[in-house]
Parts: structure tokens; sequence; C-alpha cells
């Protein structure tokens, strides 16, 4: 007999659908194929959030002083994954697509490791096929999991370890070192995995308490523990080689400020966790009704399901404790959940009306499920993909940008300054002192990509941009001046090179332009510092600009506000 099938508890009851397998079977297929294509119908058209651009462009950075550019210092998993995208991608748009496709893949396989998971704690494959679709129900797995962040990564392995520790009879000692493995590779990714290597912790610990086997249970710790360290290790030679002492220092201190911090600069964080349980409150209904009736009951579990209902319990707490609740936070913990959510319509299976209740309930919240996905197609990403696809072609490889997010993953940086909130109000309060004054003062970007992140260190940089850079698209400043016949303009020239003038819709201008009293021949070689220009002949408004080809890049519009709008709702 199958060892899946011989686990027997009300915990996976048969009964639940009340309807022919291979029909209800087909159907739960169907719907889950059905998700799947919504999902990736969302990672092609959804807006992007800030983080992941920054995170995809930092791997540009890949084997060129990663660890002395990237801030606050991290582990580099998920840039070693998003380099793929840079070398696939041929520009910047398609590279952030590519990202989100990786991603999509990578939530499908999560998906079925969850299915199998599903089945190793005994359920069948009807109801397997459910717990799936209940997962991509919830709101917060359809729109963050294909999301270029690391989170997702790290996911797959805790997923990934997981299965290896509950698959299988027993847990033994070279699953567990493999499962370990795979743990120290989620750290990696993101060292706020070590949530999951806690839970995992915790499970291998608990149910060696409740069956008394105790020195098995310190043995498998060994051998988590182990595990863990062995990619640990692997990662601080090959990336610190002969000095791995300060890759040690940044994965293990490198995240500290950040957890110290935690999110108080951002305030009302702790929304997030009503929205999502506000979006999905039946489906968190079902799962957290599972995880307290198995908890309950836990001593009565197979040794499986103790593993992977503690380790659910744990990952639960410590992701809705968390004190930066971020939407995508709860996909680390919406898996395991749903692992449990048909426990309770299972244990209560005899009792007709308590079934058609639940079998109406985790209906309506499928469908409402799908209407959501739909509607949340409307928050779409064409303004931010023609945005850097404008400012990309305005940049050349050899040239630097500056936006403080990322926004361009193929393209040179003068720094790696991450504008969150911390750094911004950091940054209005050391004045002169902050990293953007001197980026601005000391390597001035050819082109800078506007957003509300600027907005709120204008007072900062101000002085840098009044009368060096001029608007030539919406949230594009450029190096250059806006001048108008006849009339004197003050030029604080950026960078030194070579300039000309150029009509309001990107076309080569004939023009007299004289600087500092000095009639002269177009294009211009200018030097930094203040010039003193004239625009004597031509058109009655032009755009002295470096020299470059600006044919339909150049277009008159206000800032759009909308670019990041909504992308947490």
């Amino acid at each position: 007999m199958d060892d899946r099938s011989a686990v027997k508890t009300d915990i996976g009851n048969k009964d639940f659908f009340g309807i022919v397998e291979r029909p209800a079977t087909i159907g739960l297929s169907v719907l889950i194929a059905l998700k799947i294509v919504l999902l990736f119908a969302l990672a092609y058209r959804s807006r992007f959030v800030m983080d992941e651009f920054g995170q995809v462009g930092y791997a540009k950075y890949l084997g060129n002083g990663l660890f002395d550019t990237v801030q606050p210092a991290k582990a580099v998993g998920f840039t070693v994954f998003s380099k793929l995208a840079i070398l696939i991608g041929w520009d910047a748009t398609s590279i952030m697509f590519v990202g989100r496709f990786q991603m999509a893949l990578l939530a499908c396989a999560t998906i079925a490791m969850i299915y199998a998971c599903a089945r190793a704690l005994g359920q069948d494959r009807q109801h397997a096929l459910a717990i799936v679709l209940i997962l991509l129900c919830f709101s917060n797995v359809m729109e963050r999991i294909f999301r270029t962040i690391s989170e997702p990564l790290a996911l797959f392995f805790a997923v990934a370890a997981l299965l290896v520790a509950i698959s299988g009879n027993s847990a033994s000692a070279r699953r567990i070192v493999f499962a370990g493995i795979l743990s120290g590779l989620a750290f990696l990714t993101t060292q706020k995995s070590i949530y999951f290597n806690v839970a995992l912790g915790m499970g291998l610990l608990v149910n060696a308490f409740i069956a008394r086997q105790y020195g098995a249970g310190i043995k498998r710790g060994a051998a988590l523990v182990l595990g863990w360290i062995v990619p640990i290790a692997a990662y601080c030679v090959v990336f610190g080689g002969a000095d791995p002492l300060p890759i040690v220092r940044g994965l293990i201190f490198g995240p500290v400020e950040v957890a110290s911090r935690g999110g108080i600069e951002y305030g009302g964080l702790r929304r997030f966790v009503l929205q999502t349980l506000v979006h999905n409150a039946i489906l968190y209904a079902f799962c957290f009704g599972g995880i307290v009736l198995g908890l309950l009951r836990i001593g009565a579990l197979e040794e499986r399901q103790r593993i992977a209902l503690t380790f659910t319990a744990v990952i639960t707490t410590l992701v809705f404790v968390h004190d930066q609740p971020w939407p995508y936070v709860f996909i680390m913990a919406l898996p395991f959940m749903a692992l449990w959510s048909l426990a309770v319509p299972d244990r209560n299976a005899a009792d007709a009306l308590p079934m058609r209740l639940a079998r109406a309930s985790l209906v309506i919240a499928g469908a409402i499920s799908y209407i959501s996905n739909v509607l949340y197609l409307r928050i779409d990403n064409p303004a931010q993909l023609a945005l850097i696809a404008r400012a990309e072609a305005m940049v050349k490889p050899d040239e630097f940008y500056f936006d403080g997010i990322g926004m361009l993953p193929n393209r040179r940086e003068p720094s790696t300054l991450w504008l969150d909130q911390y750094y911004i109000l950091k940054t209005l309060r050391e004045g002169s002192e902050s990293e953007a004054y001197k980026i601005l003062s000391n390597t001035p970007p050819k082109v800078i990509i506007w957003s509300y992140r600027m907005d709120m260190i204008d007072p900062v940089i101000a002085p840098f941009i009044r009368d060096s850079y001029v608007q030539i698209a919406p949230n594009i400043r450029m190096a250059g001046r806006r001048l108008r016949s006849g009339r004197l303009d003050v030029f604080k020239v950026p960078f030194p090179g070579r300039y000309n003038l150029y009509t309001t819709n990107g076309q080569p201008a004939d023009g007299k332009v004289e600087i500092n009293g000095t009639p002269r021949s177009l294009p211009l070689s200018l030097e930094a510092g203040v010039s003193d220009v004239v625009l004597r002949s031509g058109p009655a408004e032009a755009l002295l600009l470096p020299e470059g080809n600006y044919e339909n890049l150049i277009v008159a519009g206000e800032d759009n506000a909308e670019l990041f709008r909504g992308v947490y709702n």
C-alpha cells in the first residue's frame, strides 16, 4: 500500500466534495489552469512596485564590487537568479518582463510542490487540487508571487525544504541535511528566510518532544544546522575568496540595521494585515480554523503532519507579527496555511448543513477571487514601461542616470542609493552631507528619472537641478537648459561635454548661441560651471542638451503622479 494513503486522520477525510472523483478532479484542474493563465496575465500587465526595479537592477553589479555598492549589505541569492533576466533581455523593458516570467514559472513550481506536500500529508488527489486552488484564490498570492523580489524565490526553497522533510516514512538524517541545504539557499536569497529556518527547526523539535524521541530530535536539529551551514560556507568562499570574513559579517550584520529600525518611518504598515484579512476573510477563516484544529489534536497526528503543522503555525505567527508587513510578505506563509484549509469541513463532513455552508463559502470566495484578479489588471504598467523605454534611449551604456529606485536595470548609476522612506528622511536630515547631495555634486548624471521620491528630497537637491536640468518629457530631466530667443539664461553645466541645440520636439535646430557674451558655433564644447547663455537666432524656443539623437523622445507633458499608485491596494 502507498504509505501516503495509509495516513488516516480526520485532517484528511475524503468526503468533502460529495462529487464523483474524476469530474471533480477535472473541474478543479480547469479552475487551477485558469488561475495560472491569470497569473501570467498579471505578471505581464500589473504595475511594477519600486522594489522590483531595484532588486533586478542589483544584478548588473554582480561581480563588479557588489558588496561595496549594494546598500544595505545583504545576501545576493536573488541577484544571481535575476542576473539571468539581464543576460536574456535586450533592453530595460524586456529585462523586467523576463524577470516577471521567471518568477511566474517559479511560482508554478512552488504551487506544484504544495500539491506534493498535500499528498505527502495524506490528502487524495481531489483534496490536494482543492488546496492548490484555495491557495491561488488568495489575492496576495496572485498579485505578488510573480514579482521580481526576493521573497518568491526564498519561498520556493522553503517549500522544497518542507517537502523533503515530510517525504517518506520518517525524517531521516540524510533527508534533514538536504532540507537544511534548501533552507540555507532560502537564507541566501533573503535573510528574512531565517523565519523559514526557525519554523522548520521548531517542527522537528516539537515532533521529537511529542514522540519523546529526544535523542533523535537533537540529531535532526544538528543535521538541519549542518545542512544550513553548507551553502552559507560555500557562498562566503565563492564571493569572499581568500577573505570570506567580510561576507560573513555582511550576511549576519547587513540586515540588522533594517531589522532593528523596523518600519517606523513609514507608519501604519499594520493596515496591510487588516487589508489581507478583509480581502480574503473566508479563506483565512478556513486556514486559521484548520491550524487551530490541528494544534488541538497535534499529539494524535502522524509525524509528517506534526512537522508540517508546527512549521505552518510558526511561520504564520512570525509573518503576521513582522514589523514591516508589506503585502508581499504574506506569501511566505500562505502556501503553508493553505495545506490546512480543508481540515474544518473535513472534520464535520458527516453534518450536511455545515458541509453545504462550507462548500458555498468556498465557492463564493473563489468567485470573488477570479473577479478580483481581472479587476487588478486595471492597475497596469504601460506608463511605467513607456517611461523606462524613453529614458533608456537617452542614456548610453557608458553614461549615468539617477532616480533612487533603479528603473533602468541595464544602465549605470552613480550610486545604488535606495530612496525608501528611511533614506528620504536621512537625506533631509543630512542635507549637504547626504549621499544624494554628493551624487549630484560629484557625479552628476545625464538623466534623472523623476518620481514622488525625488519630489520628497527636492529641498536638498534643488540647487543641482535648477538651472542644470530641464524637463524634456514627463518624469524625465536631462542635463541642459531651455532657451528662449533673446533672453539671457543661466546654465549651470553639470558636466563637461559637447552640447547642441534642439527644437522642443527633439529635432536638431539651426541657430546661433552666445556663451558668456561670445558667439559660439554649434555644437558647443562646454566645461562644467556657470555660463550665461543667449539664443540669438533660430527657433523662438529651443533646448540646449548633450549632443545626441532625441527624435521622438522629447515630448511635452506634466509628470505622471500615477506611476506607482495603487500597487499595494
